[in-house]
């Protein structure tokens, strides 16, 4: 047998569930009596029936995971490490919660060891709950993106992040001068990106209203300078961000427009929300490859509105999924699908079991760019997945038992699941947690 053949990994499960394309559209696969063969560097060499993957690979190692389920590593494409402490803090609008909330949260990250805290608070919560790729806000401080960088690199993670960018519009503590956000990006940049080709760079402009023009002329030479770094922000969540934005960027025809010609739009791009954009904003994100990042419990808590997530794609436009902390209410994906559910089902649209789960993790990788090696289990891609365990969850154990079919099963899932399903965590075929908690 060869030496490759002897480093091979079967894991072996009840059940394997992901989300493929066909002819472009998002189908759930299943497999039951299931295995995965992972090399050595992580990537998948074969999915199918256990008996069957186990004669053409006799000399490889086996992880049995009994009657589990594997699923892919979901990507959470837009949240922030500072708001860890203001999840479920009501009682205000957007742009007030902002004030009440947020920038004191994030001042705070102005201490080394708050942001370390914060960094080591984020990467435990993401595990927990099955979250492998994260594109996630820091605070001004560079100091804080470093300890995220760092955290991330430990822990084996897949991280989008940057410093983030602001020199008006809130308070000194949480703002910086353009000469220095920049010169902090270029070392961070020069750091971080691209690392172990999984830690990535961000240039973060808060949103519009907290970027100067001097400030998004120099952000606009930043990502000519550097192409290959990502770009997130946020666009049209609020109707009063919305108008303020308009009166602040009279130059402007629309929301967009301010990104637009600034350079910030494009396939590596990650707009947040996008509530209120129009069908001519839709129609030039469709055309740039830049992708929407539907934040559903953000909105819903904050009142913000009901995102219409079939209008979107229906012109061409990626949409993924976020948890959006700390305005969201949970870091469980599973949350974040079922709300997601919901807020499409007030509009009319009905968002089957293959499209949520799409949405959490393939849509994401895409997003990203990164579709051709995370977001699905299939061959050629690295084995970022998930081992749920169902059974501490007892009602849920017991409707899976009568449900007909694995979409059934899935949609049960996203309807009661929770973090106490996520039994181990793989990213590149390494295990990252495993059995962290009982309930």
């Amino acid at each position: 047998m060869s030496g490759l053949e002897s480093r091979t990994t079967i894991h072996r499960a009840g059940d394997i569930w992901t989300v493929v394309k066909v002819d472009g559209r998002a189908v759930l696969k299943s497999y039951k009596s299931a295995a995965m063969v992972v090399n050595d560097d992580g990537t998948i060499l074969s999915i199918g029936n256990f008996d069957d993957l186990s004669q053409k690979h006799p000399s490889a190692s086996l992880i049995d995971h009994g009657s589990s389920t594997l699923v892919p590593g979901f990507v959470d494409a837009h949240l922030h490490c500072p708001q860890l402490d203001v999840i479920g803090s009501g009682g205000y609008h957007l742009l007030d919660w902002l004030e009440q909330y947020v920038f004191p949260a994030e001042g705070k990250f102005a201490a080394l060891d708050v942001a370390v805290r914060g960094a080591k608070r984020l990467s435990r919560e993401l595990v927990r709950h099955g979250v492998t790729t994260a594109a996630v806000f820091s605070s001004v401080h560079a100091h804080a993106a470093e300890a995220l960088f760092q955290n991330f690199e430990r822990t084996g993670l897949r991280l989008v992040t940057g410093k983030t960018s602001m020199d008006i519009g809130a308070p000194k503590n949480v703002t910086e001068s353009v000469e220095a956000d920049i010169e902090a990006q270029e070392k961070l940049i020069a750091t971080w990106h691209g690392r172990h080709d999984r830690l990535f760079y961000a240039i973060t402009p808060r949103f519009a209203l907290s970027c100067s023009r001097p400030m998004m002329k120099a952000l606009q030479e930043l990502k000519e300078r550097h192409p290959t770094c990502y770009v997130q922000t946020h666009i049209s969540e609020n109707v009063h961000e919305v108008k303020d934005v308009l009166a602040e960027w009279k130059e402007f025809d629309d929301y967009l427009s301010v990104y637009e010609e600034h350079g910030l739009i494009g396939n590596k791009t990650l707009l947040a929300h996008g509530i209120y954009l129009t069908d001519s904003e839709l129609a030039r994100l469709s055309r740039s490859k830049t992708s929407i990042v539907h934040c559903p419990t953000s909105n819903t808590f904050l009142g913000s509105g009901l995102f219409n997530m079939e209008r979107s794609t229906a012109m061409g436009v990626n949409v993924c999924l976020a948890s959006d902390i700390g305005a969201g209410t949970g870091l469980s994906p599973w949350q974040t699908m079922l709300e997601c559910y919901k807020v499409q089902a007030l509009q009319g649209h009905l968002v089957t079991a293959d499209e949520l789960l799409y949405r959490g993790t393939l849509a994401g990788a895409e997003a990203l760019g990164l579709d051709n090696r995370l977001g699905s289990l299939e061959v050629g891609k690295q084995a970022d997945f998930v081992v749920l365990h169902t059974e501490h969850n007892e009602l849920l154990s017991e409707r899976l038992r009568v449900a007909k079919d694995p979409a059934e099963r899935l949609f049960a899932c996203v309807t009661m699941g929770d973090d106490r399903m996520v039994h181990a965590v793989y990213v590149a075929g390494r295990q990252i947690s495993q059995g962290q908690h009982r309930h």
